[in-house]
């Protein structure tokens, strides 16, 4: 069970109605070498295996850009995409559809929440990017993460990505994540099944401090 104060986390529930959970925000203790987290980053940026359909790449681009305006309309600082992110992102969204379920917490062992999945991505890299993210030589005393996530059983042009953004931004966690002024980096993974049904992870942290 998650302690409420250990993520910052909010669920939309779409089919036929809304169901909301969202937990406070707060630093989650970790401890990667950077030049784990910069390589990650590049090999998740050169991987084939999860590459969008182009449907699903363009909806990824189009709730990022909708993000990116509502932060820049209230003087916040717009998100970069991040490539470890936006992998861990489409995993978790293509493993809620291959299994048929909607949640913050995944059924597979070691998967079994954001930050876990997160720190998923940095142990099996084997490429050396030094200097993303500003990190250099530098361990992070805390990683700030926040993850939303919607699913709709219809995707159409009333129930796209316009609908989507709508409703998250009309939710206070869901808001909350998305005009958190620590963010800096975002991650988005879009799938949409064979029946039409449309899953969404959003991913968001900030520069290791």
């Amino acid at each position: 069970m998650i302690k409420p104060a250990a993520f910052k986390l909010a669920v939309l529930f779409c089919l036929f109605g809304a169901a909301l959970l969202a937990a406070p925000p707060s630093a989650l203790p970790v401890r990667a070498a950077m030049s784990d987290v910069a390589a990650a980053s590049e090999k998740a940026a050169l991987s084939d295996a999860l590459s969008p359909k182009e449907q699903e790449f363009d909806a990824e681009q189009e709730f990022i850009e909708k993000i990116n305006a509502e932060r820049t309309e209230r003087g916040l600082n717009a998100l970069a995409v991040d490539s470890l992110l936006r992998h861990t992102a489409r995993a978790h969204s293509r493993e809620m559809a291959a299994l048929g379920y909607f949640s913050h917490r995944s059924p597979v062992p070691g998967l079994g929440t954001p930050l876990d999945r997160y720190l998923a991505g940095l142990h099996p890299a084997g490429l050396h990017l030094a200097g993303l993210h500003g990190l250099r030589g530098r361990t992070p005393g805390a990683l700030l993460l926040g993850e939303n996530i919607y699913f709709c059983s219809v995707f159409s042009d009333v129930y796209g990505v316009d609908y989507a953004h709508r409703a998250l931004m009309s939710s206070p966690g869901h808001r909350a994540n998305i005009l958190e002024p620590r963010f800096t980096r975002i991650g988005l993974g879009v799938t949409r099944s064979a029946a039409g049904e449309f899953w969404v992870t959003e991913m968001f942290s900030r520069d290791g401090g």
